[in-house]
């Protein structure tokens, strides 16, 4: 899938792509600017390097359970 929206994104220039997800990584693989919308309202908008400036880089959690 991401294959398809990376051609589709990129062909002649002419086109977006919108797309909803809540993985930081996904998003800026994919995009070239992002939004981010907290209970429908647009919060911020921009580059990903702009969002991870302004907001942080952000954290990973990780959980191991026997």
């Amino acid at each position: 899938m991401w294959d398809i929206i990376s051609k589709l994104s990129l062909m002649k220039k002419k086109s977006a792509v919108i797309i909803t997800t809540h993985s930081m990584e996904e998003a800026e693989a994919l995009c070239t600017k992002m939004g981010i919308m907290v209970a429908g309202e647009f919060k911020c908008f921009g580059t990903s390097t702009y969002i991870k400036d302004r907001y942080g880089t952000g954290f990973e959690i990780e959980f191991k359970l026997a």
